[in-house]
């Protein structure tokens, strides 16, 4: 199964992308516009230069038109920022009159003509003298254009490597705390379940987010006008069976004690035992619209070690033997809980009925309450496998049994635990055996 997409990272992960695009692009557009203000400012002072060689040209002109040798050297010219700029003074016909220090005898690769052009590695500025036909070409490296074109796009993409990291943590935080009543909400309805159906508590929610908790609020009233019709159906059935059922199985016992020692006898007892069933039916419907009304959550804290006794003597009465289950409760133990004390005994009630049906009846039930005021009931009988150990904690599953049952106990107290913020426990087998069965109860915190 594919791993949900977190919104948070997402839209963080999304913006500083969007962040470094943007950024990217406008440096490179700057970059753009930079290089075309540079090359016309470069351009511009190898214009001024020119126009401030010709006074040179002027002076040496004419020692170099009497040297018939590759052309008369002159100092190399400084533009005022250490770079050395190269100059020929040529005749029409391309022969080098005049030439600064270091420049080639031979003249530049660039025609005799008014202008900027490059050549080579070189861009190179001609004009001509006007008043003679002689030409001067002035010729910088391209190079030094570049440079300085690289040291200006540093400056504008090296802030980056730091902008980055600083603008991920401004997006994380305005992420964070654009999403945080998101964030509330989905508490808040993460709260609800089929016991807790109360409104949603008033939140100051943005537009976006308000629609959203209506929707909510309006789905949480029908579900709990829904589960109260059903609440109420199963208690009222469960209820207006029960004196039917008592009054129908009190006759059947009658019809028994006439029928005994007769061929009829065995057909009333099946009766008995199938009222019987069908009344232990309604009481767990009773118990279990009980439970689903949230009657186990409490804010007052009792102790219930005294139900655990109470329960265990009334279960061992039932069961016909006080020697059928084994109470054991650690030193030092303490069992006092948030809890209501009728919700606690329906939950340990139910546990040690089931232990006492299914479980083997060559040994006692163990009940434990530990020191750190966990309940634990545990029976002997055969292990029972993974999937279907997971599964009977759901309404009406029974593990494989001949034993007859309603398959709501376990249900029952699952019910009851959630409400509390505790939870039930099933393990199978038991620890160090290899069969058994355990069910622990296990409280949120212990007062």
């Amino acid at each position: 199964m594919a791993r949900p997409r977190q919104l948070t990272r997402q839209l963080i992960l999304t913006l500083t992308i969007g962040a470094v695009v943007l950024w990217t692009a406008a440096a490179g557009v700057a970059t753009l516009q930079l290089r075309a203000e540079l090359d016309e400012s470069f351009d511009s002072a190898l214009r001024q230069t020119a126009q401030r060689l010709l006074t040179l040209a002027a002076e040496q002109l004419h020692e170099a038109e009497e040297d018939d040798g590759d052309g008369h050297e002159i100092p190399a010219f400084d533009d005022g920022e250490g770079d050395l700029i190269a100059y020929q003074i040529r005749r029409a016909d391309g022969y080098v009159l005049l030439r600064s220090r270091g420049t080639p005898a031979e003249g530049f690769a660039a025609p005799l003509v008014p202008g900027f052009v490059n050549a080579g590695e070189l861009r190179i500025y001609t004009v001509d003298l006007r008043r003679r036909p002689l030409f001067i070409q002035v010729a910088e490296p391209l190079s030094h254009r570049q440079g300085s074109l690289m040291e200006a796009v540093a400056s504008l993409f090296l802030p980056l490597a730091a902008v980055i990291p600083l603008a991920a943590l401004g997006i994380w935080l305005a992420v964070r705390r654009g999403l945080k009543p998101l964030g509330e909400l989905q508490r808040e309805i993460a709260d609800r379940g089929a016991t807790n159906l109360r409104p949603l508590k008033p939140m100051d929610l943005p537009a976006e987010l308000a629609p959203i908790a209506s929707s909510v609020e309006r789905l949480i009233e029908r579900l709990r006008l829904a589960f109260e019709a059903e609440r109420a159906f199963a208690s009222n059935a469960a209820h207006e069976l029960r004196t039917p059922i008592a009054g129908s199985l009190a006759q059947t016992q009658l019809l028994v004690g006439e029928l005994r020692g007769t061929p009829g006898e065995a057909r009333a007892r099946s009766i008995e035992a199938a009222l019987k069933r069908l009344g232990d039916l309604s009481e767990k419907l009773l118990q279990l619209s009980r439970a689903e009304a949230g009657i186990a959550a409490t804010s007052e804290v009792t102790d219930l070690l005294p139900v655990v006794r109470l329960v265990v003597e009334d279960c061992a009465r039932r069961a016909g033997s006080s020697s059928r289950i084994h109470l054991d409760i650690a030193p030092g133990a303490g069992l006092s809980r948030a809890m209501d004390r009728d919700a606690f005994a329906i939950a340990l009630r139910n546990l040690l009925d089931n232990a006492l049906l299914h479980g083997a009846t060559d040994e006692p039930v163990s009940v434990l309450v530990a020191g750190d005021g966990s309940v634990y009931v545990r029976n002997g009988g055969p292990a029972i496998d993974p999937t279907t150990l997971a599964a009977l904690k759901n309404p009406f599953v029974r593990g494989r049994t001949a034993a007859h049952g309603s398959g709501l106990g376990l249900a029952i107290v699952e019910t009851i635990m959630s409400q509390t913020g505790g939870r039930l426990e099933l393990s199978s087998p038991i620890a160090g055996r290899s069969d058994g069965f355990e069910a622990a109860l296990r409280f949120a915190e212990a007062r």
